[in-house]
C-alpha cells in the first residue's frame, strides 16, 4: 500500500532566529517559562509551524524534534490538565489550552512524518530504513495523542487522523517494523502504540464518563500484547462480535456487521481483543471475591467499568428501541440541584392555569421555561429532540447555551405541555465541528420529589439536596433515593426531610453510581 501522508510541502527558507545547532537549540527550548504553559505553548507551536513549512535536511529536523521532546511532553500534559473532562460547552480558558494541544500535538506529528516522508522517497538513502522505527513510533504516538484529546473532550477527530495514523501502521506493517521498541524508556512497540486509540475508540468513549478514558488506557497498558490485527478471518466468526479496521481510510475501527454494509475500505485487518476479554474478566473474578475490595470507592467504579468494557469487546449490545425522528423542544437543566429547584416550581403551579388563559384567549407558550433569577442562575434551556424512543432522546444545541453537559450527570427534561420533571442520565456526547453540542439521554423516571438527606451517624454530616424516584428499572417496589456520590453505605442510616415531614430511612442497596451522582434504593429504618 502506497504511503501518502498528510504534511505540507516545506517550501520557504529556514528564518535566521531559528536555531538549528544542537546545544543553541536545547539552550532555548529550556530556557521556556513551563509556568507559563499557555503563554510558552503558543511560542513553541508558533515555532514548529515555520520549522514545518521550512527547508531543512530530514535529519536535522529529526535531532531537533527529539531534543524539543520532553519540553513539549510536558507542556501537552500540563494543558490536558486544564481542559480534559471539563464541563461542556468547554468555557473559553479550557478550549484555548484544547484547541493549542491539538494544533500542538497536529504539529509533532507532522515534523515526524516529513522525516518519513523524505527517507522513504529516497530508494537509495543509505541506512533509511534502519532510522525509521524511531520516527514512524513518535509520528504514531502524537497522531494517536490528537484521537485521545478529542476523546477525552468528546470532539470529532480531525479530518485525516485516522487515515495517517493507519498509513503509518500499515507501512510498519510492510516493513516488518510492527515489534520494534524504538525508545528505551517508553518501552512500547510500534504496534501497541497504533492499538491503543484502536482499542479505545471501541471502548465507545463518547460514552465513557470522568477520567474513564485514562483508566480504559491503564487497563491497555497492563494488557500489552494481548491484542492483534490479522486479515485472516475464521470460518465461524460472528459479525455481531467482531471489530474490523481499514488501514486505507479515514475511518475508526468499528463492528464488522455495521462495516460489511459501508465498507470502509480495501485493506481491511481484524481486531482481535479475546485475550483482552479474558484477562478483563479475570480481573472482574478477582475484584468480586476481594471482600475488601468491595468496600473500596475506587474498586466498585472499576468493577462498572470493566463489566462495560468485557460487554463492549466480548458482546457488544444491540439497540433495543428504534428512534422515531422528532421535531420538537424540551426544557433541559443539569444537576441534582437544579432539577430539585425546577421540580418544586413545577409542583406548585397551577394545573388550571394554563386551561384558563386558553380560554382567556391568551398565548400560552408550548414549553413553560423558568424566568425567575433562581432559575435563571441554576441553567434551564430549550434543546431541540432529534429523535426518541421509549427510554431516551437524542438532543442538539447549538453554540452559546448556559447548561453544561457531562456524560454520566443526571438532567432534568420537561415536555412541551408537561407539568412534571423528567429525570434522565447523559449516556453519549458529541461536539460537531461547529460546535454545537449533542447527547443522549436515559429516561430513568418520569418526575421526582425533592428532598433533603442527612446521615443520622457522621462526624462531619452535612445536609445535602437530593432526588425521591419511584422505582427504577423493575427494581421491584421500592422507591429510589437520586443523592451526590460518595452518600451511599450499606446500610447506612439517614435522615429524610420532603419539606413537610421527617423520617429516618437505611439505604438497602446501590442501582447505579457515577462521578456524578448515586441512586439506592432504601427503607424506613
Amino acid at each position: 500500500m502506497a504511503l501518502t501522508l498528510t504534511v505540507p510541502a516545506p517550501v520557504q527558507a529556514l528564518p535566521k532566529d531559528i536555531e538549528t545547532k544542537p546545544k543553541q537549540a536545547k539552550a532555548w527550548v529550556e530556557a521556556l517559562p513551563l509556568a507559563k504553559v499557555v503563554e510558552t505553548g503558543r511560542a513553541l507551536l508558533e515555532h514548529l509551524t515555520t520549522l514545518n513549512r521550512s527547508k531543512l535536511s530530514a535529519d536535522e529536523r529529526l535531532e531537533l524534534m527529539e531534543i524539543y521532546r520532553p519540553v513539549i511532553v510536558t507542556l501537552l500534559e500540563e494543558l490536558e490538565h486544564i481542559f480534559a473532562y471539563s464541563t461542556l460547552p468547554l468555557p473559553a480558558k479550557q478550549r484555548e489550552a484544547f484547541e493549542l494541544a491539538r494544533t500542538l500535538a497536529g504539529e509533532c506529528a507532522i515534523a515526524y512524518k516529513l522525516y518519513i516522508v523524505d527517507k522513504t522517497g529516497k530508494l537509495l538513502a543509505f541506512g533509511a530504513k534502519k532510522s525509521l522505527p524511531l520516527p514512524l513510533a513518535r509520528a504514531i504516538a502524537y497522531t494517536g495523542r490528537v484521537l485521545l484529546q478529542s476523546y477525552k473532550t468528546y470532539y470529532p477527530a480531525p479530518a485525516g487522523t485516522w487515515r495517517d495514523i493507519s498509513q503509518l501502521y500499515a507501512y510498519a506493517e510492510e516493513q516488518g517494523m510492527l515489534a520494534e521498541i524504538p525508545d528505551e524508556d517508553a518501552k512500547v512497540s510500534i504496534a501497541d502504540l497504533y492499538l491503543e486509540p484502536v482499542v479505545l475508540s471501541l471502548a465507545d468513549p463518547y460514552r465513557l464518563m470522568y477520567r474513564e478514558a485514562d483508566k480504559v488506557l491503564e487497563l491497555l497498558a497492563q494488557a500489552r500484547g494481548s491484542v492483534t490485527l490479522t486479515d485472516q478471518r475464521p470460518e465461524n466468526l460472528d459479525p455481531q462480535k467482531a471489530f474490523l479496521v481499514a488501514l486505507d481510510s479515514d475511518r475508526a475501527p468499528r463492528l464488522m456487521s455495521i462495516a460489511i454494509k459501508e465498507p470502509p475500505g480495501q485493506v481491511l485487518r481484524l481486531v482481535d481483543v479475546s485475550k483482552l476479554v479474558e484477562k478483563l474478566k479475570q480481573k472482574l473474578a478477582q475484584l468480586s471475591t476481594n471482600k475488601d475490595a468491595a468496600k473500596s470507592k475506587g474498586a466498585h467504579e472499576m468493577y462498572d467499568l470493566l463489566t462495560r468494557l468485557t460487554r463492549l469487546w466480548g458482546d457488544p449490545p444491540k439497540r433495543q428501541f428504534r428512534r422515531n425522528p422528532a421535531e420538537t423542544g424540551v426544557a433541559v437543566c443539569s444537576g441534582i440541584k437544579a432539577i430539585a429547584h425546577f421540580c418544586a416550581l413545577a409542583a406548585n403551579e397551577d394545573p388550571e392555569a394554563e386551561t384558563q388563559a386558553i380560554a382567556a384567549g391568551d398565548t400560552v407558550p408550548l414549553l413553560k421555561m423558568p424566568t425567575d433569577p433562581v432559575s435563571k442562575s441554576l441553567g434551564v434551556e430549550e434543546w431541540t429532540v432529534l429523535n426518541q424512543s421509549p427510554n431516551g432522546l437524542r438532543l442538539h444545541r447549538e453554540p452559546g447555551g448556559v447548561v453544561g453537559i457531562t456524560v454520566g450527570e443526571v438532567v432534568g427534561v420537561r415536555f412541551s405541555g408537561g407539568q412534571s420533571w423528567n429525570v434522565g442520565i447523559v449516556r453519549w456526547l458529541n461536539v460537531l465541528e461547529s460546535n454545537d453540542l449533542e447527547f443522549g439521554v436515559e429516561l430513568i423516571a418520569p418526575n421526582a420529589q425533592p428532598m433533603e438527606i442527612e446521615p443520622t451517624i457522621s462526624s462531619n454530616s452535612r445536609i445535602q439536596a437530593a432526588l425521591k424516584l419511584p422505582p427504577i428499572h423493575g427494581e421491584g417496589d421500592s422507591d429510589t433515593l437520586l443523592t451526590y456520590p460518595d452518600t451511599f453505605a450499606d446500610l447506612r442510616e439517614f435522615e429524610l426531610n420532603d419539606g413537610v415531614n421527617l423520617s429516618v430511612i437505611r439505604s438497602t442497596g446501590l442501582v447505579e453510581k457515577t462521578s456524578r451522582f448515586e441512586i439506592f434504593q432504601f427503607s424506613p429504618s
